[in-house]
């Protein structure tokens, strides 16, 4: 099918799951998390989300939120602050994982990151959840509003792998964020998994990888449930690639998110988000025709598993899996405003 012939946005089908419109925000959410399996797509949909002029993205992972010896742990009594500080000062901050080194460090200047901790260290006795969202705010807001963003940026991006995981801890703290969960092939998604670890950290091989994504898929659905359905939207990388007309893919996440799409969103999407970028069936690359086969039977296994859980996600991934060309029209979204 040629772009000439795909049909108008006013004729095409809703890329919603069930045909639902999603309502629009009343106004930007002030945090946005994205989370996902890793190498899901999360990244990608950041820098997407990040060239409306309303949003600034912070441009790693910094996990002191979202990490069971972050957030979580500390505000359930199970970290102490004087942990939560040394874990911050240290592989937050700086630390060296699989290949390369990450943190903070990278886009916080030291002085704005010792103000921060001394502010935390100060407060965390009287009120800790107060404590901790001053700590979030302190650190990374600056990149909501520097740069071109100065006049119009009132939100900001955090694309943490286990924001959705962190939910019940994160919803709690920023009751006005909205969450966005980036599903992908899991046999993609896996084997992309594989490649990048080289075999460091489980898992470590093809087979390995699907019970890895099934896992992580889990995990974040039970982190879901404790966010409110409105404030929450799954969006499949595999099915929102396939849609040719960059309006029509984008409006109900841009919808979620309170603002219009905009040219520099449209141009992103166009120029950068296409199957070819995203190595879709990379899966298959380098395996026997055996191998993609048991590979292929144990993700459909876990799909089913998946859907039999009542798992919000299944219908996404179950109708990317289905799919032959373009036999199904493209299904991006799952979105429910909840009680009406």
């Amino acid at each position: 099918m040629t772009k000439d012939e795909h049909p108008s946005p006013a004729q095409a089908p809703s890329p919603v799951f069930g045909g639902h419109e999603v309502a629009r925000a009343p106004r930007p959410p002030k945090v946005v998390f994205i989370g996902g399996t890793g190498r899901s797509g999360t990244h990608v949909l950041a820098q997407l989300i990040s060239r409306h002029a309303r949003f600034g993205l912070v441009p790693v992972e910094v996990r002191f939120h979202t990490d069971a010896d972050g957030f979580p742990g500390l505000l359930a009594g199970e970290v102490s602050p004087e942990d939560f500080v040394k874990r911050l000062r240290g592989f937050w901050w700086k630390g060296f994982q699989t290949s390369r080194m990450r943190g903070m460090y990278r886009f916080v200047e030291r002085e704005r990151f010792a103000a921060a901790v001394t502010r935390f260290e100060a407060e965390h006795g009287d009120d800790l959840e107060a404590a901790c969202r001053n700590l979030f705010f302190d650190l990374l807001w600056f990149r909501a509003v520097e740069g071109e963003k100065e006049a119009e940026g009132e939100a900001l991006i955090e694309q943490s792998t286990d924001s959705v995981v962190a939910a019940p801890t994160l919803a709690r703290l920023f009751p006005d964020a909205r969450f966005i969960h980036v599903v992908r092939d899991g046999r993609d998604a896996s084997a992309s998994r594989v490649s990048q670890t080289r075999g460091l950290v489980p898992p470590r091989t093809r087979l390995q990888g699907i019970e890895w994504w099934e896992q992580r898929v889990r995990a974040i659905e039970a982190g879901a449930a404790a966010i409110e359905p409105e404030r929450l939207l799954t969006i499949s990388l595999d099915e929102l690639l396939l849609m040719p007309r960059a309006r029509q893919a984008l409006r109900p996440m841009f919808r979620f998110l309170g603002v219009p799409v905009t040219k520099r969103t449209r141009r992103y999407f166009n120029n950068n988000m296409t199957p070819e970028r995203a190595n879709t069936e990379r899966w298959r690359s380098g395996v026997s025709a055996a191998k993609a086969a048991r590979i292929d039977a144990l993700y459909a296994e876990a799909i089913a598993r998946l859907e039999a859980e009542g798992a919000r996600s299944a219908p996404l991934l179950r109708h990317a899996y289905e799919r032959r060309g373009d036999d199904l029209a493209p299904l991006a979204y799952v979105y429910d405003r909840g009680p009406r």
